[in-house]
């Protein structure tokens, strides 16, 4: 039998769309006979020590406890809470690295196969070392491209630092096994500006393993985002655009991050900032709002794609991406015809707002997302094409 371990920063109880992606993947390797463990971090987003076992969490260690997902045992790492602060972040990274890389040595004849997810991008680094030390079967699932998106938001202040983590990336990306994309513009650009072997990658979409939620019984004009609220998802400059519209409908904002504060300065009779809440309370919350903003920076193309995404067409919402016209992001809303896009350097936001008085646009949307949830973006065909790479 395989022995497979699936290495993650985020994972549940925190509920963070990727985290919850990397355990529903595992529990449907479980249901196929695959032996399989995950090794995460503890909770950062929202706990605290003294509540861990209230969410199943057991203490085994100083630095380690277990829980179980679906039957899927995971360890996590001790570590705290994530920092907004940039400095303070690589130093989590670099602390949770440190600990895997302990695990890793002593529990190397657990496990044959490691898939290894890209947040932090410094996870490059584990990749290396799983392939070329411990010399095993090595999946690198890269989500967001770095050095490429600090690049382009101007986190990397110097272009040695720049060259340096590249080249770091490029090592990792050629020695390992596989390279999972999560689009096929991704992997367009690995082939083109990275130079890595094309068979060598295998584009497999996100998912969503949720209920899926009943759509509005009627259309209004209210939009929601829920998430991250951070550089890379631009809603300050949405708000921007959004305020020039003529069209009267209401942005209602769920989430916390770097540009909480900023964002929450920007509250009008049309725009309401609220904190982060659960995804069962999100559901009930916006079970009257058709749209879903998924939002990006105009500097980010095939670097990113948002998780959240499937999440939203879970739960019927239809979609308004606010993205470069050759991101990912856009290629996709418009390949499957989901929503609109709105390209952040479009002048006025309501040429795009004008499609959705389309009732028979918006069916044919409806139409398409019930496709989309049933057959493409299906946890089992997914987890399928990741149980091929071993």
């Amino acid at each position: 039998m395989k022995k497979v371990l699936f290495h993650s920063l985020t994972i549940p109880p925190d509920q963070v769309s990727t985290g919850k992606l990397v355990a529903d993947i595992a529990s449907k390797f479980k249901d196929n006979n695959i032996d399989i463990e995950i090794l995460a971090s503890t909770p950062q987003y929202r706990f605290d020590s003294d509540d861990f076992a209230e969410e199943g969490l057991t203490k085994v260690s100083r630095n380690t406890y277990v829980s179980l997902y679906n039957g899927v045992k995971i360890t996590h790492l001790s570590s705290s809470k994530r920092s907004f602060s940039r400095t303070k972040r690589i130093m989590q990274w670099v602390s949770y690295h440190k600990k895997s890389l302990v695990y890793l040595v002593k529990n190397r004849k657990n496990f044959d196969t490691i898939f290894i997810f890209s947040y932090p991008p410094t996870m490059n680094l584990i990749a290396i070392f799983t392939k070329k030390i411990l010399r095993k079967n090595t999946i690198y699932s890269v989500w967001e491209l770095y050095p490429e998106i600090a690049d382009k938001l101007n986190e990397l202040n110097f272009n040695f630092l720049h060259r340096i983590f590249k080249w770091i990336d490029n090592y990792c990306l050629k020695n390992i096994d596989y390279v999972v994309a999560n689009s096929d513009q991704l992997k367009k650009f690995l082939i083109e500006n990275r130079n890595i072997q094309k068979d060598k990658i295998k584009v497999i979409y996100h998912f969503a393993n949720e209920p899926e939620v009943l759509k509005c019984k009627k259309i209004s004009k209210n939009i929601m985002y829920a998430g991250n609220l951070g550089t890379p998802q631009n809603i300050e400059s949405f708000i921007d655009t959004f305020s020039k519209s003529r069209k009267n409908y209401k942005l209602t904002i769920f989430g916390s991050g770097s540009q909480y504060e900023k964002i929450c300065e920007r509250s009008s009779p049309h725009v309401e900032v609220n904190s982060y809440v659960s995804r069962e309370k999100l559901v009930y919350l916006t079970r009257e709002i058709p749209y879903a903003l998924v939002s990006l920076s105009s500097k980010i193309t095939v670097e990113g794609f948002p998780g959240k995404t499937f999440d939203y067409l879970k739960m019927n919402k239809i979609l308004i991406g606010y993205s470069h016209p050759e991101s990912s992001l856009a290629k996709f809303i418009d390949k499957f015809q989901l929503g609109i896009n709105i390209d952040p350097n479009d002048q006025d936001i309501d040429i795009k707002l004008n499609k959705l008085e389309d009732d028979s646009f918006l069916k044919q949307i409806y139409s398409n997302i019930s496709e989309m949830n049933n057959h493409f973006a299906n946890v089992d065909l997914v987890v399928k094409q990741y149980m091929e790479l071993i």
